[in-house]
């Protein structure tokens, strides 16, 4: 059966695609943050959204062009590939268009939707037209810890496989807060699992309270929670720990149901990728090794893995090289010392600070060069040469890999100073 000509309400005509080109589709695997996109532009439907493709179109273009399939299979239950999504989405926005001119007033997707799929490209013999506060629960269920409202441990894991991707490709941070609340068994027994349960999801909005839109809180297990916390340098991670821990110290937990009321403390444990872990099962393990000391000592406090503030892990190094300035050629270079945020070398050439230089390194003696461009941080004269530090500012994604396995395999993930 051959496609079918159909006049939309405006007069203009379409090919309708026959049935037999809609195959059952699996649904895609969703990410969390797909999740929370879709489900966000679904609740503004409840109110009409008078940026309606515009919200759309932003969410396809983070997430690509399955977002049109996808919300028809929300809203209808009807199932299509992207293509036949996004050709079914500009026609469904087409008749609403036409049936708001034709009446109007405002005319919520969902009626659009129906009309269209009933009278002008039939496909509905039993409309399934899915109210949004369904499909909100059960999103909600899938994806956030029932009790706090913070994402599952599902979710944290997938969040950190990605953000830990993302940290290692652009050459930033990422740090991680394993939360521990301090003798919860206690506090949960002499007030009841209600007020347990109340004070673990006051701690959850203290937490997250502080962080940016940017970080990602989830509930652990128990009464323990993670902070993921991207593009963050190990220092920055310890501020932002230190003001959570006080804000749960000086708040005064009360039950309303119980009358119960009493106070709490945590306890907090940093690592950073890179330079205290290679992959996301050592920075998990490593931050829980860090939030262990903080326990060993008297709790109520944040630890650093490896008692050290470092970001990036630095290995003392001598590897030969050379740079060159913008205004200049190239000279020799000797390292001193190589992390993944800077170069310590020796030269004979006297550089100025704030100089931006491009450096070349061959940690392996032959093959490709590692190529990076930073910017002169300081200068001393020693021993008749310069010892000149530098913080790279750009390296290109290969670079960047190949200097970070370089430190991961000269053992700078240890963690130690």
């Amino acid at each position: 059966m051959g496609p079918r000509r159909l006049v939309l309400a405006d007069g203009t005509t379409v090919d309708s695609p026959p049935e037999e080109q809609v195959p059952a589709l699996p649904r895609p695997e969703w990410n969390p943050e797909f999740v929370d996109e879709i489900y966000s532009f679904l609740t503004r439907l409840e109110s009409h959204a008078d940026t309606l493709v515009e919200d759309v179109a932003a969410i396809a273009e983070k997430h690509g062009e399955v977002v049109y399939s996808e919300l028809i299979y929300i809203l209808s239950h009807l199932r299509f590939n992207e293509d036949e999504g996004k050709l079914h989405w500009e026609r469904i926005i087409a008749h609403l268009q036409s049936m708001q001119e034709r009446l109007g007033s405002p005319v919520d997707l969902r009626v659009a939707l129906a009309s269209y799929f009933l009278e002008v490209s039939p496909k509905l013999r039993n409309p399934k037209i899915i109210e949004i506060r369904l499909f909100a629960q059960t999103q909600e269920s899938a994806y956030r810890d029932g009790l706090t409202g913070l994402y599952n441990y599902r979710v944290f894991r997938e969040h950190l496989s990605r953000e830990l991707f993302r940290s290692e490709r652009t050459g930033t941070p990422l740090s991680l807060v394993m939360v521990d609340v301090d003798n919860f068994k206690s506090y949960n027994d002499a007030g009841g699992h209600e007020a347990g349960n109340q004070a673990l999801v006051t701690v959850a909005k203290l937490l997250s309270g502080l962080l940016r839109k940017t970080d990602i809180p989830a509930r652990y297990g128990g009464e323990e929670f993670a902070l993921i916390l991207p593009a963050t340098p190990k220092t920055s991670a310890q501020l932002v720990a230190e003001r959570a821990r006080e804000s749960v110290e000086n708040h005064l937990f009360v039950d309303g149901e119980s009358e119960w009321s009493g106070n709490l403390t945590v306890s907090m444990g940093i690592a950073t990728f890179p330079a205290d872990a290679a992959d996301t099962g050592e920075l998990v393990r490593h931050a829980d090794r860090a939030l262990y000391m903080a326990k060993n000592r008297g709790k109520n406090q944040v630890a650093l893995y490896g008692e050290n503030r470092r970001s990036f892990g630095r290995v003392n190094t001598t590897i030969p090289g050379s740079f060159r300035t913008l205004e200049s050629g190239s000279y020799s270079m000797t390292t001193v010392n190589v992390s993944g945020s800077g170069v310590m070398f020796r030269t004979d050439q006297e550089l100025l600070v704030g100089t931006v230089i491009e450096f070349k390194i061959r940690p392996d003696g032959s093959g490709r060069p590692i190529t990076a461009s930073g910017r002169i941080v300081h200068v001393n004269k020693q021993d008749g040469c310069f010892l000149t530090a530098v913080h790279i500012t750009d390296t290109r994604n290969a670079d960047r890999a190949a200097l970070l396995r370089f430190l991961e395999e000269s053992g700078s993930g240890s963690g130690l100073p």
